[in-house]
């Protein structure tokens, strides 16, 4: 009789048991909500685009690894629309680019949109769009002219779906004259060559780069403004090596540039390269340039592009790009695209809601260590670049040394110090 009790009850507490695991896998089950949809327009043709597209989904499949994301006590999943917009494809209209957009937003029934266009004219443009339907937008490709913060300033309540977690040229220029004053400082350098694309971008920002730069003590001894896809630049070098300069400053986006380097290697022309070079920015670049690229210095745009220890997420975020894509993140939009996802993910976890009010003051408020240092933005919604992790997010300015991309500047990031050619030492 005390046996058949026993078992009764050992019966009844595992029946309750699982019943229990049931109600709980029931309720667990409740919490699991519909996915988010982030629509991202991509130019999937351009380096870039695919920077940042990469940098997306490695941020999406860890988020959602992790669980998703916590909307007022429900677990979502962030799924990504990726859409190639071409906005950086020669001939490709803005129009054009502004119908992908709109794809995103009407028929993919996106709650937010993040990443491109890259390309400035056609992400000013779609500022227009993301207003006129109410849609919360994180830049963060690209998309660098001084003239977006401009647009958000001048009229604030019209733009305040947009933020631009990418960076600006203003900041890129700043970063720049920084670094030429450090190597003046240092090595006692006075005089600049510049050589630069023939094209809209290029020249305004070389101009300004040339006024700053006469301002801060260098003489301009000699310029040169090629053709986009030029593949002899030995005229141009020539004049730099007869000119006097110790800088050679490039501003060329053109895959033709580590062409550009290679006959300045050959030619031994007596000044430091440095700037905004697109060929340099690639891990192949030495390859490329069968190592005649030693000692190039140029921008990577975001910190986390190489190993560094500045902030406790750069290494491991380096080391989970590489591991997912089995190649190094190559430069710009590779880091920024990355983190605005977990931007996204912060502010709806504060909001609670993905309600469009309440996500916009959210993301105002971030404050959110990160990869590149500390996520805030400011007044006109644009991310805060400087020189302190804790407070801002930084760059990264590297030189390639035997095969490597080492970071230089700016110094709380850098794991080496700028290296000279030999017949620049002469």
């Amino acid at each position: 009789m005390e046996n058949r009790l026993v078992r009764a009850f050992l019966v009844l507490l595992l029946g309750g048991v699982i019943i229990g695991m049931g109600g709980a896998s029931t309720a667990w089950a409740a919490k699991q909500g519909d996915p988010i949809i982030v629509g991202a327009p991509v130019p999937r043709a351009s380096a870039y685009g695919q920077n940042g597209e990469r940098g997306m989904i490695l941020a999406a499949e860890q988020i959602n690894a992790a669980g998703g994301v916590n909307v007022g006590g429900v677990m979502r999943p962030l799924k990504l629309e990726i859409i190639d917009d071409r906005d950086e494809e020669p001939g490709v209209p803005t129009s054009e680019v502004l119908l992908a957009i709109e794809k995103l937003i009407l028929q993919k029934k996106s709650d937010v949109i993040v990443g491109g266009p890259c390309m400035s004219e056609c992400g000013m443009a779609a500022m227009d769009l993301y207003a006129r339907y109410k849609t919360v937008d994180i830049v963060s490709i690209g998309c660098y002219t001084p003239s977006w913060d401009q647009k958000v300033a001048k009229n604030p309540e019209k733009y305040r779906y947009s933020f631009r977690e990418s960076g600006s040229v203003k900041w890129y220029i700043k970063e720049a004259l920084d670094l030429l004053a450090k190597i003046k400082k240092e090595h006692g350098f006075n005089k600049m060559f510049i050589s630069i694309d023939d094209s809209l971008m290029c020249r305004k920002a070389a101009g300004i780069v040339e006024k700053l730069a006469t301002k801060g003590g260098w003489e301009i001894v000699g310029s040169d403004k090629h053709p986009i896809g030029t593949t002899d630049y030995s005229v141009a070098l020539n004049d730099c090596k007869k000119s006097g300069a110790q800088v050679l400053f490039i501003w060329a986006y053109s895959p033709e540039s580590s062409i550009l380097l290679k006959q300045w290697a050959d030619m031994e022309v007596p000044a430091l390269p440095i700037g905004f070079i697109g060929a340099a920015e690639d891990p192949g670049f030495w390859k490329a340039t069968n190592g005649k690229g030693a000692y190039t210095i140029v921008t990577l745009s975001e910190t986390g592009n190489v190993p560094t220890d500045a902030t406790p997420l750069a290494k491991p975020f380096y080391e989970a790009f590489e591991k997912r894509w089995g190649v190094p993140p190559r430069s710009t939009g590779c880091v920024s695209a990355y983190e605005a996802l977990y931007v996204l993910k912060d502010a709806i976890e504060r909001a609670g809601t993905l309600d469009k009010d309440a996500l916009i003051a959210a993301i105002e408020k971030t404050n959110l260590p990160s990869v590149r240092g500390t996520i805030r933005f400011d007044e006109n919604h644009q991310i805060i670049y400087g020189y302190d992790p804790k407070t801002s997010v930084l760059g990264c300015w590297v030189q390639w040394q035997d095969g490597q991309r080492v970071c230089i500047f700016p110094e709380v990031a850098a794991t080496g110090t700028i290296q000279m050619p030999p017949w620049l030492k002469k």
